[in-house]
């Protein structure tokens, strides 16, 4: 049928897409206005499956999310190229409704009808971000990226079995981070069609050198992404790092099994253990600032308005805005967790200040 056929049917409820098999709306504005650029470019869509039911009405087995986007847009309730269907040109709109779509409309007892839904769902595989990748921009770039991934042992070590091409993926997205871009699905998307044709080789000195370092210090990657960016700062002290191998790992692991580990930012607890560890450093047993260090710090400190000072940019801030910090680095040794150590600061300040001392502006 055609689409202003299979509108006319649903506004006349002869479709009826919300039966009892069927999920909820899942598509977002984008993938629905997705569909209604596939129709005006003469993108076939997949079939629409239906079941003629008693009385006679077409009950939606497969298509509700394709046929809830064009519903909308025909009722202006989501746009596409900016615009409303009543602002879509008339050729536009003459271009979608006589835009053919195949349908399949089955028929038979009840047990029929949901054989036939669960195959269609059960049959349907859904590609991964991997493979909608390497089916959109297959060649040179991704064939060696493949190959990279299947001969390097600590690619696997790491990332485990390669299943449907997730480790190429987690590969480029830490090419982008090396890069200084973001990797969302969009970015990854760009930059391979960008090198579609081209060698992996470069990116494959740039990576490599990186996880080789993760794969040497650590003996377990449940924490990938702050070993690969711990990777990034200390790719020169591979040697040192190597030789407090043991030590390291003891110490992140007693870290991470710790109830420590669900409240704080793991990212830089990790990088402070290692630190210690790899400096030889003595540190206080006690890692924390309690609840009660940081009510003695507060009574010292005058309120102003309600709010108190961070000790860094001197701007106010709430209480619970505020965190306990060692200004003398835990990983550093002493004084370690003692008042006389402490700082109040916000959270920006105490993100930036990561391991160092501050330096006065």
């Amino acid at each position: 049928m055609k689409v202003k056929e299979l509108y006319r049917k649903i506004r006349d409820g002869i479709i009826i897409s919300d039966i009892e098999l069927q999920r909820d709306i899942v598509y977002n504005d984008e993938k629905q206005s997705l569909v209604i650029d596939s129709i005006v470019k003469k993108i076939p869509l997949p079939a629409f499956y239906f079941w003629k039911n008693r009385n006679r009405k077409l009950e939606v087995l497969d298509g509700k999310q394709r046929i809830h986007a064009i519903k909308r847009f025909k009722e202006n309730d989501i746009k596409y190229n900016n615009k409303l269907w009543q602002e879509t040109s008339s050729s536009i709109q003459k271009k979608i409704d006589d835009t053919e779509l195949v349908d399949i409309i089955c028929k038979g007892p009840d047990k029929l009808k949901r054989e036939i839904f669960r195959r269609i769902n059960v049959l349907g595989v859904a590609l991964n971000k991997y493979e909608v990748l390497n089916g959109l921009f297959h060649g040179r770039y991704l064939s060696e990226l493949s190959q990279y991934v299947k001969d390097d042992r600590n690619i696997s070590k790491i990332l485990g079995a390669n299943q449907r091409g997730k480790n190429q993926y987690e590969v480029l997205k830490k090419i982008l981070i090396l890069k200084g871009t973001d990797n969302k699905e969009s970015s990854v998307q760009k930059y391979v069609n960008e090198n579609q044709k081209k060698t992996f080789q470069p990116d494959h000195r740039k990576v490599s050198k990186y996880i080789n370092f993760v794969a040497a210090i650590f003996e377990k990657f449940n924490k990938f992404d702050i070993f690969f960016s711990l990777a990034q700062k200390y790719l020169n002290d591979k040697t040192i790092w190597q030789s407090k191998k043991d030590k390291i790992n003891n110490a992140v692991q007693k870290y991470l099994k710790s109830d420590e580990a669900k409240i704080t930012d793991q990212a830089k607890e990790i990088e402070d253990i290692i630190l210690a560890a790899v400096n030889n450093i003595r540190t206080d047993p006690k890692r924390l600032f309690t609840k009660d260090d940081k009510k003695e710090l507060l009574g010292n400190k005058t309120i102003i308005d309600g709010k108190y000072k961070c000790e860094k940019c001197n701007n106010k801030f709430l209480s619970n805005e505020l965190t306990v910090d060692h200004k003398v680095p835990w990983s550093k040794g002493p004084p370690g967790t003692v008042i006389s150590n402490a700082q109040l600061l916000c959270r920006p300040c105490n993100s930036r200040k990561g391991n160092k001392h501050f330096i006065e502006d």
